[in-house]
């Protein structure tokens, strides 16, 4: 199949697009330039919130993976307008791509941050984000449900948790729960968190989130429906970093610090509804912390 991953050199975007490529035509659309991928890959670069960039496309696309996204929900606090950019204005330019050309699908990138603070979210729960990222990302759903409702194009919409996994940028500390305390902890023995070592939430491995991507091409279970995308093993600060370092074999010391406005203090959900389809998690914490220490080099 011909297909097209938007944000396709991002963390996930990335992670997929390789494993996707040995048995699909793959083609990247992304704000940020890759030379590595341009070797592998046909690529589109421009910022997806610019509509006039869209006719660079091929109009021929048999599914879209919709992953593109300002995603940290510190960052839409902080510069809300880029948020909505990037976010909403993106995914209506995208799908008013995809009423024109078409695709058999397209699966969208979701986010656990449009329950705001729930314990055992299920896909029935009430939506209350309480970040700009979580309203956008909402918003977005809701567009891409549009594709449906318009012109019959089938959508699948996961809602991932907090994902981490090799490949994740180990120098932004403001995104990724997982690559934020394994980067102090490689480099200071040290980890600040903000707000209790006791919160809760659940985590998701990237190699996890790429096969519940991948298995929405041809499983039709997975038709016009939206999934939580998660290991329901509950976490708190405390463990995540007793798990590193043990995996590190250093003892690492806990800073707490004062928590900001708009940060989800407690997220944990059910996978129950993804697990009918078939799929599951296969990496527990431990399990997951040990691959992205072993394959960043670590």
């Amino acid at each position: 199949m011909k297909i097209l991953i938007t944000g396709g050199a991002g963390f996930i975007g990335k992670k997929l697009a390789y494993k996707l490529k040995d048995i699909h035509d793959v083609h990247i659309l992304d704000k940020k330039q890759d030379f590595d991928l341009e070797q592998i890959f046909k690529t589109f670069i421009f910022n997806m919130s610019e509509n006039q960039h869209f006719n660079k496309l091929d109009k021929d696309y048999d599914i879209v993976f919709h992953l593109a996204a300002q995603s940290g929900g510190y960052y839409s606090l902080k510069n809300p307008q880029d948020d909505c950019d990037w976010n909403c204005k993106a995914t209506v330019n995208l799908v008013e791509f995809c009423l024109a050309t078409k695709p058999k699908k397209v699966i969208f990138a979701s986010s656990m941050a449009v329950y705001g603070n729930t314990i055992n979210a299920t896909e029935n729960c009430t939506t209350n984000p309480i970040s700009f990222y979580g309203v956008s990302k909402l918003a977005s759903e809701n567009y891409i449900k549009l594709l449906k409702e318009h012109e019959n194009i089938t959508y699948s919409i996961y809602r991932l948790f907090a994902t981490y996994g090799s490949g994740q940028d180990l120098n932004n500390l403001h995104q990724g729960i997982v690559s934020i305390y394994l980067s102090h902890a490689i480099k200071n023995r040290e980890v600040p968190i903000t707000g209790r070592e006791d919160r809760v939430r659940c985590l998701i491995h990237v190699n996890d989130v790429c096969s519940a991507l991948e298995q929405s091409i041809t499983n039709r279970k997975t038709d016009n429906n939206i999934f939580n995308v998660l290991n329901e093993e509950v976490c708190t600060p405390r463990n995540i970093i007793d798990t590193i370092s043990n995996s590190m074999g250093e003892t690492i010391k806990i800073i707490e610090t004062e928590g900001y406005s708009g940060d989800q203090t407690f997220i944990t959900g059910k996978n129950t509804k993804l697990k009918d389809t078939g799929w599951s998690p296969s990496l527990n914490l431990a399990q997951g912390i040990s691959e992205f220490l072993q394959e960043s080099g670590r």
